[in-house]
């Protein structure tokens, strides 16, 4: 299989795009045609080797997030079948291999189904910012209806998908943004006061 991998932390021209291995299936493992992959401010960092420690060996394939379709199931799995459509993160980290491949085989319990009517670039692009919105809004602060949030920094992934889930959760939002441009896409994701930080 095709994929892009790092022998050794550094610079992106580090990465190598080449001939890799087909993954191996464990008992609980997924084999997923990876349709779509994101790359998140946390796969430059280990990379880079600011965060190194989530490398197991080399050569490493970075990637949190992917998007496909499944096409192996090991003998343990019950949640999937070959071709189901799944979405899943935080599989580059910890010592597993990312997503920026042809092939994944991943944890069954690190994915979940694509919802009929999503694409695979949308349920790929929403896995590691939602799950931190969520988390953040609903584990950790416990937003209400009529709650007040502030969220510094609202144009970002995260940001824009903690304003979205806010406002869903009828939240009162108030966001940051740098420019213009930013601004308004806090406003069109729901915010009701954007500010210039």
């Amino acid at each position: 299989m095709l994929a892009a991998y790092i022998t050794t932390t550094g610079p992106a021209t580090n990465l190598v795009i080449g001939e890799m291995a087909t993954p191996t299936v464990g008992p609980h493992d997924v084999l997923v045609r990876v349709t779509c992959a994101a790359i998140n401010p946390i796969d430059t960092y280990i990379r880079s080797g600011a965060m190194a420690q989530m490398i197991g060996s080399f050569p490493y394939i970075p990637g949190c997030d992917l998007a496909g379709e499944v096409t192996a199931v090991g003998s343990d799995c019950s949640q999937f079948q070959i071709g189901d459509r799944v979405w899943g993160s935080n599989q580059g980290l910890f010592g597993r291999q990312g997503t920026l491949a042809q092939l994944a085989s991943v944890n069954e319990g690190w994915l979940y189904p694509i919802p009929a009517g999503v694409s695979d670039e949308n349920a790929c692009a929403a896995a590691l910012v939602g799950i931190t919105a969520q988390l953040g809004l609903f584990n950790h602060a416990d937003i209400k209806s009529g709650d007040y949030l502030f969220i510094n920094g609202g144009s970002g992934g995260v940001g824009l998908t903690a304003i979205q889930l806010a406002k869903h959760a009828r939240a009162i939002v108030v966001a940051t943004a740098g420019s213009e441009a930013k601004r308004q896409l806090c406003q069109q994701a729901g915010a009701d006061l954007v500010l210039d930080y």
